[in-house]
């Protein structure tokens, strides 16, 4: 952290991240701003409203001001966006987010986690562990943990946790990925499932990045790789350092690794209890029980993801009972299967799920915590979740949904290239494989329906990284 701290000047600063970011630096003692391009909704502009961080509506070179700094964030990029032409025409440093992180957040010890999904819980588990481990760790990532109620921290250690996306740091003034500036000594990878098709326009084209990234991990870092994680054979094929490997399969071991090498280590965890909310889960290293632990956290997937969060703290010899006690008191993240409300034998769940593999995980999870109950589900993708490329994988995610709607497709600006399905057409292309599929534009109507059908013994289910204009809030109230 630089001793003569400066003003930082935000674009886009109503992103989940963005805010985050910029709420940390204000507490460090910087000066900062932030504009965006249109309102900025619930919970982000509550967020920066509560934490007094100054904010404009429109981007207007007065904005700018006498700024030490301007950060732009992915989608705002522009040669006419009068903030960027003003900071260039007066020479003010202009970044983007992750080259930001790289500057003042990235350390010595540096943890990155990646892949295609994962690794914003992962992210918040091990930020969470470090600081009871007293590793006190500059963090990052693109959610809200409900233990620290941040998505970014800036501390003094040698420490330092960020979320490793592989989406462009600034389209198209750099096409890098933004984990090309966190330099991993330690680096989670989750999987290198195809995603993001309107970026990577073919399968090699994306795990090319990710062996690139395995690429710089120095001959003494440390990699843990999910087993037989998708398209990491590929990925990890020319590692050359060691690898540690996670799994939520407790399954005979291999003499071969997905990289072709003697397996050395190997975690796994298996399910002993579920009661309720909460599952109480073995931890095993090379099959041999080694801890329980308790979460409050749903689904398969989310002990996996523990599973590869322990297995790195074990590596670095983090005392196994302080991790037992963090795990129990880890909330989880928000907008990740959080329950947003319970009552009459109701819950209405929000969830960031908003592509396929994302969406077929959270469905997973719910079915399995609430086998009893009639699921109903909202769903919206983002960009990638709508490209035409991936249609073919959301063949059966909704198995077992007792109603599925589709609303009204929030507007994306066009991509040359990139052919985007309509919500009709996505709607069109379920029935194939689900019954009781529904597009509706009207949020009213979706929300008369609820009211009608959620009844004791219901899980309503709000998947995806938009506000859904508010229905999750007003259905919340009205059950």
């Amino acid at each position: 952290m630089q001793k003569n701290k400066k003003s930082i000047h935000f674009i886009g600063i109503g992103g989940t991240a963005m805010a985050s970011l910029a709420r940390a630096f204000s507490v460090a003692g910087f000066k900062v701003t932030g504009s965006d391009s249109n309102r900025i909704f619930p919970p982000m502009s509550d967020y920066l409203k509560k934490n007094k961080v100054n904010y404009q509506i429109g981007f207007n070179a007065n904005n700018v001001g006498k700024a030490g700094e301007v950060v732009i964030g992915n989608a705002h990029y522009s040669t006419i966006n009068p903030e960027i032409v003003f900071a260039r025409e007066n020479k003010i440093e202009l970044e983007h987010f992750p080259r930001l992180v790289e500057k003042y957040l990235i350390k010595k010890n540096s943890v990155v986690v990646t892949g295609t999904y994962g690794k914003t819980t992962i992210t918040a588990m091990l930020a969470w562990l470090f600081f009871k481990a007293n590793k006190n760790p500059n963090y990052t990532l693109g959610g809200i943990p409900l233990n620290f109620n941040h998505g970014a921290g800036l501390a003094q250690s040698n420490w330092s946790v960020v979320e490793g996306d592989e989406y462009p740091a600034a389209s198209p003034w750099d096409p890098a990925p933004k984990f090309d500036f966190y330099h991993p000594q330690f680096l989670i990878l989750t999987s290198a499932e195809w995603d993001h098709m309107d970026v990577y326009k073919t399968k090699k084209s994306y795990i090319n990045v990710f062996k690139k990234l395995v690429a710089r991990v120095p001959k003494n870092g440390l990699i843990i790789a999910k087993k037989d994680g998708e398209n990491l054979k590929e990925v990890l094929k020319n590692a050359k350092y060691k690898i540690i490997y996670y799994t939520n399969q407790k399954d005979t071991l291999n003499t071969k690794s997905i990289a072709g090498k003697k397996e050395k280590i190997i975690y796994s965890v298996d399910i002993i209890k579920i009661n309720g909310k909460n599952t109480t889960f073995g931890l095993n290293k090379n099959k041999k029980q080694i801890a329980v632990f308790s979460t409050q956290l749903l689904g398969d997937f989310n002990l996996e993801n523990w599973c590869a969060a322990l297995a790195l703290c074990l590596e670095l010899k983090i005392d196994l009972k302080i991790l037992q006690k963090a795990v129990a008191q880890f909330k989880g993240v928000k907008r990740r299967l959080e329950i947003r409300a319970q009552k009459n034998n109701i819950t209405i769940i929000d969830d960031f799920a908003h592509n396929p593999s994302k969406a077929r995980q959270s469905i997973l999870a719910l079915k399995k915590h609430f086998p009893k109950e009639k699921i109903f589900v909202i769903f919206e993708p983002n960009r990638g979740g709508r490209s035409i490329n991936c249609m073919q994988a959301y063949n059966n995610v909704f198995a077992g949904v007792d109603k599925v709607f589709i609303p009204k497709l929030s507007n994306y600006k066009v991509k040359q290239g990139v052919v985007d399905v309509s919500g009709l057409e996505l709607a069109e292309h379920l029935r194939k494989t689900h019954k009781n599929v529904s597009y509706e534009e009207k949020n009213e109507k979706i929300l008369t329906w609820l009211k009608a059908h959620a009844k004791s013994g219901t899980v309503v289910a709000f998947l995806g990284s938009r506000d859904f204009g508010g229905m999750l809030e007003k259905i919340s109230k009205s059950v």
